[in-house]
C-alpha cells in the first residue's frame, strides 16, 4: 500500500507567539504565504518505520511524530524537498502534513482533511520546529493566521500568483529561537503590531512592508539579509526575511544575485493535498 503526498512550502513574514500546555491549542498568529516548490512525500508499508529526507534515513521527530500519531503499523516515509530545509521554508511543517495526508491515504485512515493537519501542527509543536506553517499550507495564498492553534481561524489577502525570488544563506533553529523568553517577548510585540496594521491594509504591498519592519525590528534579521533586503529596494524591488531561517525573499531578482544562488517560485493558491 501506498500514499503520496505534496505539500508547498511556506514563508512566514511576521508572527507572534502563543503558548498552551495543549499542543493542538499552542500556535501562532501572523501572516505568510505557500509556493508552488515544496516538499513530496511518499509513505509505503515496511517491517519497520523508516524515514527518509532527500533519499537519506534520518530520525526526523517530526515526521516520526506524526506516524506515532496516526497509527501503530511500521512505515517507511520518503520526503523530497524543493528547498533547503531549515532556510523558513516550513520544511518540516510540509514534511509532516505530507506525512499526514500520504499516511491516511496508504493505510485507509479514513480521517479528515481537519484531522490531518491537526496531527501534523501537534507533531510541530511538540518537536518545537514550528507553530503556524501547517495552517498556511492547509489554505494556500498569502495566508493570515487570525487564531493560534486548532480549529484554525484563518483569512486570505486576495491577490493572485506571483513570482518570488529567494536567496537562501543558512539555517536558524526554531526551537532556539521559540525557547529564548527575551526574544519571544521582542516577537510577540513586534508581531501583534503588524497583523492590526495589516488587517486596516491587506495588501501583498503591506504584507512585503510590514515582514520587514519586522525582520528589523526584531533583531532576526542578520547583517548579510539585511544588505539584501537594502539591495533589491535599490532596484525597486521589496524585500524582507524568512521566518524562521537565513533566507531573503523579494518581488525581484535584481539586487539579489550578488549575494548568492537566486531561487525562483511562485504564490501557490493551493494547499497541501494527496496526489
Amino acid at each position: 500500500m501506498i500514499g503520496k503526498a505534496f505539500a508547498p512550502a511556506h514563508i512566514t513574514g511576521f508572527f507572534y507567539v502563543y503558548d498552551h500546555d495543549d499542543p493542538l491549542k499552542m500556535g501562532s498568529c501572523g501572516c505568510g504565504f505557500t509556493l508552488e516548490d515544496g516538499v513530496m512525500t511518499e509513505v509505503r508499508t515496511s517491517a519497520r518505520t523508516e524515514i527518509y529526507l532527500n533519499g537519506e534515513l534520518t530520525d526526523v521527530c517530526t515526521n516520526r511524530t506524526v506516524v506515532e500519531l496516526l497509527t501503530d503499523r511500521p512505515v517507511r516515509v520518503d520526503s523530497t524537498f524543493a528547498f533547503p530545509i531549515g532556510g523558513g521554508f516550513g520544511a518540516s511543517g510540509a514534511g509532516a502534513f505530507g506525512t499526514a495526508l500520504a499516511l491516511n491515504k496508504a493505510l485507509g485512515l479514513k480521517k479528515t482533511y481537519n484531522e490531518l493537519a491537526q496531527d501534523a501542527h501537534m507533531a510541530e509543536v511538540i518537536n518545537r520546529t514550528g507553530l503556524g506553517d501547517v495552517a498556511g499550507m492547509s489554505q494556500g495564498g498569502i495566508v493570515i493566521r487570525l487564531k493560534p492553534g486548532t480549529p484554525f481561524v484563518l483569512d486570505r489577502i486576495p491577490a493572485n500568483s506571483r513570482d518570488i525570488y529567494s536567496v537562501y544563506f543558512g539555517p536558524i533553529s526554531t526551537r532556539g529561537i521559540l525557547s529564548d523568553t527575551k526574544a519571544k517577548a521582542l516577537i510577540n510585540e513586534a508581531g501583534r503590531k503588524c497583523l492590526k496594521s495589516l488587517l486596516k491594509e491587506p495588501t501583498f504591498e503591506r504584507f512585503m512592508a510590514l515582514s520587514r519592519e519586522f525582520s528589523i525590528s526584531t533583531g532576526l534579521a542578520s547583517d548579510r539579509a539585511i544588505r539584501a533586503i537594502e539591495s533589491v529596494e535599490s532596484q525597486g524591488g521589496m524585500a524582507s526575511m524568512a521566518m524562521l531561517g537565513d533566507t531573503v525573499f523579494s518581488t525581484i531578482p535584481d539586487g539579489l544575485s550578488e549575494f548568492g544562488k537566486v531561487m525562483k517560485s511562485r504564490v501557490s493558491l493551493t494547499p497541501a493535498h494527496p496526489l
